[in-house]
Order: structure tokens, then sequence, then C-alpha cells
């Protein structure tokens, strides 16, 4: 299964996966860590597959980490 990417390098994140379901697991996930600054998932138009969120606030590594475990 691919990974999930999370870029947090500019001052909005994005996260990308080829499957919704993930991320909107990964979004339940976040949000009961206490974040709640992010979008729903979206296909992924600049890439041309797959789906995406943006994340409004910066999510700890170890947070997201502990999704990917």
């Amino acid at each position: 299964m691919s990974t999930l990417k999370v870029d947090q390098s500019g001052e909005i994140g994005h996260v990308h996966h080829p499957q919704r379901q993930f991320l909107l697991d990964f979004m339940n996930h976040i949000k009961s860590n206490g974040y709640l600054l992010f979008s729903y998932p979206m296909p992924d138009q600049e890439r041309g597959s797959g789906w995406m969120m943006f994340l409004y606030e910066r999510i700890p590594e170890d947070v997201v980490n502990s999704f990917e475990a």
C-alpha cells in the first residue's frame, strides 16, 4: 500500500494518498488528537490521480507517525 505523504513545509500543509478512505481515517486521527483545522479530502487535480487534503495548522510529527504505526 502507498504511504501517506504529508508536506508541512509551507504556510498551508497538504496530505496525499491514493485512497480517499485512508485520508478520512487520517482526518479522524488528527481530530481525535485535538487538531481541527483541515479540509476534507478532495480529488487531487494537480497530480491527476489520488486524493489530497489541506492542513491549516501544523500537526506534530509524533501525531502523524502514530497514525502510520
